[in-house]
Formats: structure tokens, C-alpha cells, sequence
């Protein structure tokens, strides 16, 4: 039958950054594990930005280094239809956004299968 759970119970809070930091601002958040969601003044995900980018030079701006438009998934979505995902995609993560794409957090597949 499937894990009928919402998604939502498994949003972590992560930090953000703003569209216009540095990779300064990335270092200063201390080392990530996932990508960093790039938000917009109002908490719409623009992009994410991978732990690696905080080699680069400290001045490069965030913009560049981004990948626009990052996958997400809905908050009422399914455990099981999520991990489908997930598995599918080849993907370990995801971000979870509101409707009008508000970023709420990010969802981990191994916290899904614990």
C-alpha cells in the first residue's frame, strides 16, 4: 500500500542565500552537505548553489556559479511517491516548495528511508 505520510513532515529548514551574495557568503555559512537554495527577497528559490563552489575566488558573485531552477517538489506530496522520485531521478535530495515557490527546506531520501 505505500507510506500515505505527507512529505511535509520531513522538511529540514536550511540556510539560504540571497541572489546577489558572494561566495564569501557561502564559505561564511560553514561547510554544506547539500546544495544552498538562492532565494529572492520574498523567499522564492531561484537556484541552488553546490557545496563545491566555495573554492572559487571569495568575490565571485553567487549568480554566476548557481544552477538556475532546481527541481522541487510539493509539500501534500507522499513519502512513497517521493522516494519513487528520488530513486528515479538519481537524486538523494530535493527542495520543497510552496505553490508560488516559496522554498520551505530541503527533503534528504535517507531521512525517508530511516
Amino acid at each position: 500500500m505505500g507510506d500515505r505520510r505527507r512529505i511535509s513532515q520531513y522538511v529540514a529548514k536550511v540556510p539560504t542565500l540571497d541572489v546577489r551574495s558572494t561566495v564569501a557568503d557561502l564559505v561564511a555559512l560553514g561547510e554544506q552537505r547539500w546544495p544552498t537554495p538562492v532565494v529572492s527577497d520574498d523567499g522564492v528559490l531561484l537556484g541552488a548553489v553546490q557545496p563545491t563552489a566555495s573554492t572559487l575566488p571569495p568575490s565571485t558573485p553567487i549568480e554566476q556559479v548557481m544552477v538556475p531552477a532546481p527541481g522541487t517538489i510539493r509539500p501534500e506530496l507522499r513519502i512513497d511517491e517521493v522516494i519513487e522520485r528520488l530513486d528515479r531521478d538519481g537524486l538523494d535530495h530535493v527542495f520543497v516548495t510552496a505553490v508560488d515557490g516559496v522554498l520551505l527546506g530541503l527533503v534528504v531520501s535517507e531521512e525517508l528511508h530511516a
